[in-house]
């Protein structure tokens, strides 16, 4: 029998999710493990790092075709399947190419996993609750990343790292049976009389011929940075400068997934009750990008101010997914919402594939805490272009 139950279908949609995350951004927190397995330095790890992103990128606007016509239960499923099929193919890897091939394909493959999961949201929840249906299944990226910083690093120690990434594989499949009870989404409703659908809503045009959703898009790119920054280099900042073991690292890092995935969901309740999903996002980058200056800037004179502040700047770098990425669907109407969101996730991969590219010749130029004041520039130029216009303000509850 098939679940029909909404917030179980988001439940299980998150199981994979958080499959799909463990497998592509499971590398960040085992680079000084995956630097000794293939004999390569911290930079060149975590431009690897970014690799599964640039293989989403690569392939995100065809999995949108195969889960338009496919559905998004096929498309969860063949996706988990071959991602751990993409994993096991790092026994046989040999070298920095062998690694970063596998790192590419893993991404080619894991992709469709979070772009079906959020068309999943909008397919089974209204606009009241979607804020909060957004910011729950938006969670499951910082809960991905907290497992894989709690169980990846101790046994990259014990097995080594190519033994660990097994284990993402192991639970792609151990989810392939919970997503196929998944029931198919239902018929979308006619909207009713006077229920907002944004600016795009059916028969006012193309969204991209205004400039608001192209200004989320872009809000959105640039908070990027700093979050693949913080994600990429937090456990490596606090092995190489602070001098903790990678276990305890780890469990750092997953500690700190707890209060990103609680912020994600209490913004999401705290939009659904202002109609505003970008006001929100204006503060947070107001408020993240001096904390990045002061991790760069304070250590040196204080080092006990260190592990706070860095903590501080990985969750809060974490806070502003869920909503915009609510807001470009409301932004673009019903009509677009499809492309548009497909063109976020391809716009994320971007900044996720450019960001450890870019760190990397900061580290080699000035040093590894300069990504943090290097971050904070972006951040910084995320606030004026936030749009000063609200979005789509959710129907009332009634």
């Amino acid at each position: 029998m098939r679940v029909r139950n909404r917030w179980m279908i988001l439940s299980l949609a998150m199981v994979a999710q958080i499959a799909g995350i463990t497998a592509s951004f499971g590398v960040p927190v085992v680079l000084p493990q995956l630097g000794e397995a293939f004999g390569i330095g911290v930079a060149q790890a975590g431009v690897v790092a970014g690799l599964p992103s640039l293989g989403l990128l690569l392939t995100l606007l065809p999995w949108g075709v195969v889960i338009d016509r496919a559905g998004e239960r096929t498309t969860i499923v063949l996706s988990l399947v071959l991602t751990a099929v993409a994993l096991g193919a790092l026994w046989s890897a040999d070298g920095l190419w062998g690694v970063s091939a596998v790192m590419l394909a893993v991404g080619a493959v894991c992709g469709p996993v979070n772009a079906a999961s959020g068309r999943l949201v909008l397919s089974w929840f209204s606009a009241r609750e979607r804020g909060l249906a957004m910011g729950i299944r938006q969670s499951g990226f910082p809960l991905g990343v907290g497992l894989a910083a709690l169980v990846l690093p101790g046994a990259a120690d014990r097995w080594g790292f190519v033994a660990a990434m097994s284990l993402p594989a192991a639970l792609a499949l151990a989810a392939v049976p919970l997503v196929l009870l998944m029931a198919d989404p239902p018929p979308a409703p006619a909207a009713a009389p006077g229920t907002p659908t944004g600016p795009a809503a059916p028969g006012r045009g193309s969204p991209y011929r205004h400039r608001t959703l192209w200004r989320v898009h872009g809000v959105s790119m640039l908070l990027g940075v700093p979050q693949i920054t913080l994600m990429v280099y937090a456990l490596v900042y606090l092995v190489q400068e602070q001098g903790w073991s990678a276990p305890l690292a780890g469990a750092a890092v997953a500690a700190a997934q707890v209060p990103g995935a609680a912020g994600r969901l209490l913004l999401g309740v705290w939009s659904d009750r202002i109609g505003d999903r970008m006001r929100p996002v204006r503060w947070l980058a107001a408020a993240t990008a001096p904390v990045l200056v002061l991790l760069t800037a304070v250590p040196p004179l204080w080092d006990a101010a260190a592990v706070p502040l860095l903590l501080a700047c990985l969750v809060a770098t974490m806070w502003h997914n869920g909503l915009t990425f609510t807001a470009v669907a409301e932004t673009a109407g019903t009509a677009w919402a499809g492309r548009a969101l497909a063109v976020q996730n391809w716009l994320q991969a971007v900044s996720t594939v450019l960001t450890p590219v870019l760190m990397a010749a900061v580290i080699t130029l000035w040093g590894l805490p300069a990504v943090f004041a290097v971050a904070a520039l972006f951040a910084a130029a995320a606030v004026p272009l936030v749009p000063a216009a609200r979005t789509a303000r959710p129907a009332a509850a009634g």
